[in-house]
């Protein structure tokens, strides 16, 4: 009898950039939403995995476009207390943006890189990133 192994995780359909910038996340959002005309905002529950002493925080930010209904997430990849994604420590950020936003991958990797306080911005694949999911609650 053939055993058939589900795969439970479907292949994450958005746009991924890893952001360098060394401002405080709130000072990143008010660039970034001047950047691509958005407004993100705080989430109310941080995302929270298990660093190497204790329970780490990462502060979180989202936009919803009306028109779309496309999401737009600013997740900080570095708290005082770990990493969220260690093969991407040099990010300091992800931007997540869903695949249906009205804007496309390099006008929104362009805006990003113009914004203020963003020294540098590169695309990368959610799908080839180990712990990607963690980005996309």
């Amino acid at each position: 009898m053939a055993k058939h192994k589900l795969d439970m995780d479907p292949d994450p359909e958005v746009m991924l950039i890893g952001i360098s910038s060394h401002v405080n996340d709130y000072r990143l959002c008010w660039s970034l939403n001047r950047s691509l005309g958005i407004a993100l905002a705080r989430r109310d529950q941080d995302i929270s995995e298990p660093g190497p002493e204790r329970m780490a925080s990462y502060s979180a930010f989202d936009h919803v476009d009306e028109e779309s209904q496309a999401t737009y997430s600013l997740v900080n990849n570095h708290s005082g207390d770990g990493i969220l994604l260690k093969e991407q420590r040099q990010a300091d950020y992800f931007l997540v943006v869903d695949e249906q936003a009205p804007i496309r991958p390099e006008e929104l990797l362009a805006r990003v890189r113009a914004a203020e306080f963003v020294l540098t911005a590169f695309p990368l694949d959610a799908r080839r990133l180990r712990g990607a999911e963690k980005l996309l609650h």
